[in-house]
């Protein structure tokens, strides 16, 4: 995922929250698919298919784990258990942390508004650069986790005033059960859901979770079919059958590149990656980020800031009309009608330091702003 968050980082956060943390057992006894999952019990995956001899297989994922009993999938976060498949990581978020909707990133959702960020471990990638290593690349009896069913994660976030919960940090798609039960609670309760998403995942899977997501964060890593394998341990072709999915769903959406040099930063990529975008709408955000050294790439330099420069270059000149870096300070981080040029949210850091949109328009030229705004 896209948001740097050390292991003392994300434990420190979860204290601030004052949710208590406690380590939860995953030698848990099964429960049927249906409702939440009682304390003490499995919650069953929601989308798998039995095989013969007692095996399962996992459709959430192109990764399509076909699992024997007593065997983990990919992700880390299923498991067979007597020829039925269940969440390891149900009511299990080893992250909760009240974090700016700018971080995701979504530069055009309701900007200055805070939410609660959570994450369970594990993932269906394995990305060579992954920020967040020390809980997306293991299940979740390696991590520390807290005992949060989704009424009652989101009984807290109400509580605190958070008008938004966040799933990120590590993949959602490996915590699927938990974000849908969670994201079903919260809308009873009149709270948004944004979700920040690698994209690799299934056609059905996606179509159930965009049911109950008001906003996408979702990230292009790379254009081309070698990175995704070699780097990330996924497949282009979905990710990108995700985004036309999302996009044509009509659902709020921004992109996100992480750019590591000598990998991913050639101009014809980049060129490709705004291209895309731009044939779907020119109106997609676009949000180029910068790689620091992390994890299996910690021998390669942080990225230039010249190379985010001419990134942000390339995609203005296919026709994108709202690129971003994520640089403090940098103009680039500010978002400015496309019309009359104007800046109308100004940003330093995840700060918003002014925003002059009226009811999502520009407020000198009345050009409409997309994004989720009221």
């Amino acid at each position: 995922m896209n948001n740097p968050l050390s292991r003392r980082t994300f434990l420190q956060g979860c204290a601030a929250c004052s949710l208590g943390a406690s380590i939860v057992s995953s030698q848990a006894a099964p429960k049927q698919q249906g409702g939440q999952a009682a304390p003490g019990q499995l919650k069953e995956a929601m989308f798998w298919e039995p095989l013969t001899n007692g095996r399962t297989k996992c459709t959430i994922c192109p990764n399509a784990c076909e699992r024997g009993n007593g065997v983990v999938s990919l992700c880390k976060s299923r498991i067979n258990k007597g020829g039925k498949f269940y969440s390891l990581t149900y009511g299990k978020p080893c992250v909760i942390s009240p974090d700016p909707l700018a971080k995701n990133p979504l530069y055009h959702v309701m900007p200055g508004t805070s939410a609660i960020a959570t994450s369970t471990a594990g993932c269906n990638l394995t990305c060579k650069y992954c920020q967040n290593w020390d809980i997306s690349q293991c299940g979740p009896e390696k991590t520390k986790n807290m005992e949060n069913s989704p009424s009652e994660l989101v009984a807290q976030a109400k509580t605190k005033g958070f008008s938004w919960i966040t799933f990120t940090y590590t993949e959602p798609v490996s915590y699927y059960e938990y974000a849908i039960d969670t994201a079903q609670e919260a809308r009873k309760n009149g709270i948004r859901i944004a979700v920040s998403t690698a994209g690799f995942v299934c056609t059905k899977p996606l179509a159930e979770l965009m049911k109950h997501v008001d906003a996408f964060s979702v990230t292009y890593k790379g254009a081309t079919q070698d990175f995704y394998r070699d780097v990330c341990g996924a497949n282009l072709a979905d990710v990108q059958r995700s985004i036309t999915e999302i996009f044509k769903a009509k659902k709020w959406m921004e992109v996100v590149n992480l750019i590591i040099p000598g990998m991913n930063d050639d101009d014809a990529g980049i060129k490709s990656i705004a291209r895309f975008l731009a044939g779907l709408s020119r109106d997609i955000p676009l949000h180029f980020l910068r790689f620091a050294p992390a994890y299996k790439l910690q021998h390669l330099q942080q990225t230039p800031v010249a190379t985010l420069e001419k990134a942000h270059a390339i995609a203005r000149k296919e026709g994108l009309k709202y690129v971003y870096l994520a640089l403090p300070g940098h103009q680039a981080s500010t978002t400015y009608c496309p019309s009359c040029k104007k800046p109308v949210i100004e940003r330093s850091g995840l700060t918003v330091v002014s925003n002059t949109l009226k009811n999502g328009h520009c407020h000198k030229c009345s050009t409409k702003i997309p994004g989720i705004f009221v």
